[in-house]
Order: C-alpha cells, then sequence, then structure tokens
C-alpha cells in the first residue's frame, strides 16, 4: 500500500510547473521542487512562510488582493505576474489560482507556468515581422502600418505638403545576381540599404519592400523643391560603385514619389500613386526620379472599370468562383479540410488576381457581398464532402457589419452546412483593430459552433494578450516565416516558439506555403499540426478536388502524397 501523502508529494515534484499550497492565512503547507528553485530556499525554510518577503509592494498588494478573492469566492484565477528570482532575472509567469478544501479545511492550490522563453520570443517575433532580415530595414508590413497611421495636415503657404512617399528600384539588379551570384546581389542591397538611411531625413521610415524595391516614408512638410533636392541625392547613390573582391558591378536607380496631400486618402492609394510615378521614371530611361500627377494615371479609368465589372460579376452570379487548397493533418497526412480562395475571370478584363479585386472590394464597399458569395458557394461545393471542414477569409470591413454573424448563421441554415464545420480566418490586425461589436459577432459565432483561425501569425502584434482578448482555435504561420524555417536559425526558432505557445493554449498550429519536404519535415518536428502548400497541392477548382480524391481512393495509404 502506498503512503498517500508520499505519492502525491512525488507526483508535485514531477510537475515542470512550480506548485505550493497556502493556507487560510495565506502561508505555504506544501510546494514543490520547482518552486524551491524558484524561490532559491528549501521547502523547510519556507513552509509558514508567505513567500512575499523579497517581493515589491505593489506585487505583494495584487497578489494578496487575488489570494482573497479566490479564498473568498471559489472562483480559480488566472493572471500574468512578473517576478525577479534571487539572481536578479525577471521571469514572466502565468499564475494559476484555485481553492480546494483538504479535510474540509480551504486551502490555495497556486501554480506557476513560466513563459518568460515565449514573451522573449514574441518580442524577437515582432522584430521580424517589421523588419527585412537581409538588410535591417523594415520592411513592407512596417511601411504599410505607418501609412496608414500617417495624418495629413492641411498644405501650408508655400506649397509644402504633409509629408512624402517614394519608391525606389534598382535598375539592372538582376544583372548582378546572373553575372556575380545571389552573394553579390546581397552585398549590393544591403550596401544600397546603408547609403539610402545616409540621405533619408530624420524621423523618415526606411523600408526594403522585397526584391531590389526600397520605399521612404517622409513624415514632415516637404516643399517641391526639398522633394526634388532629396529624390536627385538618391539618384546620386550608385553614381559611387559597389565594389567587390575583384569586380564593381554597376546599378542605377529609379525613383517615383508621390506628395500626402491635404485630402483623405488610403495606403494602397498612396502606394499606387508612387508606383506609378516609379513606372514612369523607369519608362522615360530609368536612372531618374519623377513625381506622380493626375497625367500619370491612366489606371484610375481601369480600375473604375474593374469597380463596375465585380458589381456587375456579383449582381448576375458569374465569373466569380471558388478554388480550394487542401490542409493536411501532419499526423498521417490526410486531408482534413480546405480552404476556400476566391477567383475572378471576366469575359473582357481576362482573369484578376485576387490581390487586384481583393483590394479593390475592400475599398469600394463590395466586399460584404463577395465575402457572402464565396462563403455561400463553399458551402454548396462543399456539402458533398461531410468529412472536411472548410476555411473562408473574412475581412476587417465584414466583420464590423453589426449584422455579420447573423448572415453567417442564416446562410448556413439555409445550405444545410453545419456550423462546426466552418472556420473563419482573421488577420492579426483584423483582431487587433476590432472594436467591442466585432468581438461579440465572433463571441455569437463561436457559441454557434463556427471555429475562429488567427491568420497570417507572426507579421502583426502576435502577442499572448492578443490571444486571450479573441479566443481562437488556430493560429497560422505565416509563409514568410515557414520558406526560411530550415534556412536561418532566428525563423526556424521562431516557428518552435510558435508551435509550443500552440500546445501550451490548446491551439491547432498550421503551417502555410510549405513547398518543399525539408520543410514539412522541420514543422513536424516543432510540432505543427495541419499545414498546406503547393508541397501538397496548389489550389484547385471543385471538379479537379473531386479528382483528387478519387486518386487517393485508389492509392490509399498513409505516407501517400496528396498532390500525387
Amino acid at each position: 500500500m502506498f503512503n498517500n501523502l508520499a505519492v502525491c508529494q512525488a507526483v508535485l515534484n514531477a510537475l515542470p510547473d512550480a506548485t505550493f499550497l497556502k493556507d487560510r492565512q495565506y502561508r505555504l503547507v506544501f510546494l514543490n521542487r520547482k518552486a524551491c528553485e524558484l524561490f532559491g530556499k528549501s521547502a523547510a525554510e519556507m513552509i509558514g512562510q508567505t513567500a512575499l518577503d523579497d517581493l515589491d509592494a505593489r506585487l505583494v498588494a495584487h497578489i494578496l488582493d487575488r489570494d482573497r478573492f479566490v479564498m473568498e469566492t471559489g472562483e480559480p484565477v488566472a493572471f500574468e505576474e512578473q517576478l525577479v528570482t534571487p539572481t536578479n532575472e525577471t521571469l514572466s509567469f502565468i499564475v494559476r489560482s484555485s481553492r480546494i478544501f483538504l479535510q474540509s479545511e480551504p486551502y490555495l492550490l497556486v501554480t506557476l507556468n513560466d513563459i518568460s522563453e515565449l514573451r522573449a520570443s514574441e518580442a524577437q517575433t515582432r522584430y521580424l515581422a517589421y523588419h527585412d532580415i537581409l538588410t535591417g530595414l523594415h520592411n513592407r508590413t512596417a511601411l504599410y502600418e505607418q501609412l496608414n497611421q500617417v495624418v495629413v495636415p492641411a498644405a501650408g503657404p508655400d506649397g509644402a505638403a504633409g509629408g512624402m512617399l517614394l519608391l525606389m528600384d534598382l535598375d539592372g539588379f538582376k544583372n548582378i545576381n546572373d553575372t556575380y551570384g545571389h552573394p553579390a546581389g546581397d552585398f549590393v542591397l544591403c550596401e544600397f540599404a546603408r547609403r539610402l538611411q545616409g540621405v533619408a531625413p530624420q524621423e523618415s521610415l526606411v523600408a526594403r519592400m522585397g526584391g531590389d524595391e526600397f520605399s521612404l516614408l517622409i513624415r514632415a512638410a516637404l516643399s517641391r523643391q526639398a522633394a526634388d533636392t532629396l529624390c536627385e541625392s538618391i539618384v546620386k547613390l550608385t553614381q559611387s560603385p559597389f565594389t567587390l573582391i575583384g569586380a564593381s558591378p554597376f546599378v542605377t536607380v529609379s525613383v517615383g514619389a508621390t506628395f500626402i496631400g491635404p485630402s483623405a486618402i488610403t495606403a494602397g492609394e498612396l502606394l499606387r500613386k508612387a508606383d506609378a510615378a516609379l513606372y514612369e521614371a523607369k519608362r522615360l530611361g530609368k536612372n531618374m526620379h519623377c513625381f506622380y500627377s493626375e497625367s500619370l494615371d491612366a489606371s484610375l479609368t481601369s480600375k473604375r472599370r474593374m469597380e463596375k465589372a465585380l458589381a456587375l460579376a456579383l449582381s448576375s452570379g458569374r465569373d466569380i468562383s471558388c478554388a480550394y487548397q487542401p490542409l493536411i493533418r501532419s499526423a498521417d497526412n490526410q486531408i482534413i479540410g480546405v480552404e476556400a480562395l476566391a477567383r475572378w475571370k471576366d469575359k473582357e478584363l481576362g482573369e484578376i488576381s485576387p490581390v487586384q479585386f481583393v483590394a479593390l472590394a475592400e475599398e469600394t464597399g463590395l466586399i460584404i457581398p463577395l465575402g457572402k458569395f464565396i462563403l455561400r458557394q463553399a458551402c454548396r461545393e462543399m456539402l458533398r464532402w461531410t468529412d472536411l471542414s472548410v476555411s473562408v477569409n473574412v475581412s476587417p470591413i465584414q466583420l464590423r457589419d453589426r449584422g455579420f454573424a447573423r448572415m453567417v448563421l442564416d446562410l448556413l441554415a439555409e445550405e444545410r452546412f453545419s456550423p462546426e464545420r466552418l472556420e473563419l480566418e482573421l488577420t492579426e490586425t483584423a483582431i487587433m483593430n476590432s472594436d467591442a461589436n466585432s468581438k461579440a459577432q465572433l463571441v455569437i459565432l463561436r457559441q454557434a459552433g463556427v471555429r475562429i483561425s488567427l491568420d497570417d501569425f507572426g507579421t502583426g502584434y502576435s502577442s499572448l494578450s492578443l490571444l486571450k482578448d479573441i479566443v481562437v482555435d488556430s493560429v497560422k504561420i505565416d509563409r514568410s516565416f515557414v520558406q526560411f524555417v530550415t534556412q536561418l536559425k532566428d525563423t526556424a526558432a521562431i516557428v518552435t516558439a510558435v508551435s509550443n505557445l500552440g500546445v501550451k493554449l490548446n491551439l491547432q498550429v498550421i503551417a502555410e506555403g510549405v513547398e518543399t519536404a525539408e520543410q514539412k519535415q522541420f514543422l513536424v518536428d516543432a510540432g505543427c499540426t495541419q499545414m498546406q502548400g503547393f508541397l501538397f497541392s496548389k489550389p484547385l477548382a471543385q471538379e479537379k478536388l473531386a479528382a483528387l480524391f478519387d486518386d487517393i481512393a485508389r492509392n490509399p495509404g498513409p505516407d501517400a502524397n496528396p498532390s500525387a
């Protein structure tokens, strides 16, 4: 017969979290080995103490308030605290406290879950999410966020505007990669980034957009003359050779600029205008700068034409369709769901990229009917596969609609599609910017059985507080991290940390953009529970998806590649 006390002590000592019991006077009556290590004292020294002697008064008061609440009400609590160890190391913990009764006496059972490594990885994740790994500059995500925060002042008496956005592209950069190799190309990109930072005005944001494209966001007002001078100095940056061992490759730079005027404008519109000016600079011969003007805006007519065509397609129910990318379960390589992706092929305009028409739909308000159309079509076409989940992307604009949850649930009822099979994907930024109504919509949907997924995890705020504010069922690791997991140690560490976070919070961890077997193996080892990407299958129309399932049925096997 085991000694019950000895068994309990052995079990508690084996727990990875610091665990202890407090009596009615909030004194320690038991603590496990991990708790002794944390406090730097033996159990004999701690029994009968409150374990609060070395803490600051504010923290002591906070902990005692929580202890009294749990002891008096019996309601368990969980909160985050930072503790300073005897070695002056600051640690972050999730503290969980609950009331239990032993021989009719109330006690507090407290556990401290160390999340210090996750907090550190959060900071690293945020840095990587907002910075270009190669050059150390800010990236496209950081630029978009800053553009959205730009406050446009009225123009000054000298004609100065409220700032300026510049896009730059290195002319002839591909030749450097082809002639001298990619390491040489990387050197040129880093050196140009250093030179660009040297001429950028203070308080401006310098970013690498990707490839050989850079941007500069200036928040201070500039006169046209000052803007001309700055652009000319940027063009001259490439006149000094980029000296390599045994070579001096030559490139030039083209610059497109647009003033941030006094009228309201979106980040996308600013980028479009700067890009139109950049295109004109290249058309005129490169190695020069060009400012945006209305005469360059031939795309405006095309945009209006596209808007009219999209509205017609939605009202008629023609030309817009769904493609489905399979979602693979890591444990057995089986298809367990699909992500529904919008596709549009107009008879006159041809096939239009989702990047174009989804952004246009958000700008014009057509995203509401477009989102409803895609959801309905996905439910109808996936009804035949009763064991598959269906993921649908949701725009922040849809989420702000007060009738969004009711629309989704009514549509599911009309199509006889189970709410438990539907997963709505939202970006971190969308959730972060959501208001009380948006959060209420999500609560209604989750109570009905609809699952919520946090898409593009790592490219936004990536904080534990975000996951606590909005209850989600899964997180998707962004493809920008997945593509480098086998090449960059920092990125590999981030993916592993996110997977561990998912396990601790009982979330499904989905990796998107998986393209190689090496990436897949790393993600499986890291703990990702689900994957999708071209390694398994590209997005497929309904009939091709059916053919894929038929092929799998004819060639079953747990290790079969779904795309085979």
